[in-house]
């Protein structure tokens, strides 16, 4: 695990998960699971924003594109340079 996914994973789990003490890997199922509700993600949109000085469209950000770590790299990267 690369070191922005590792600082995405351990943000969703010390900041937003509803389970802190489960493990968060970069396939690990967020809002799917319960584990991140909808409106938490906004924390999560902000926070790769800020770290990975990416801007995500609000329409782009959505529970389903940002289900998991690894979703939310991707759509990070899609945006990367836009």
């Amino acid at each position: 695990m690369d070191e922005r996914a590792q600082k995405l994973c351990e943000f969703i789990r010390g900041q937003v998960s509803k389970d802190p003490r489960r493990p968060i890997e970069l396939d690990t199922p967020l809002v799917s699971s319960g584990l991140v509700d909808s409106l938490s993600l906004i924390q999560v949109l902000a926070f790769v924003e800020d770290e990975l000085g990416v801007v995500i469209p609000d329409e782009a950000a959505t529970a389903t594109s940002m289900d998991s770590p690894r979703k939310i790299l991707e759509l990070a990267d899609t945006y990367q340079d836009s």
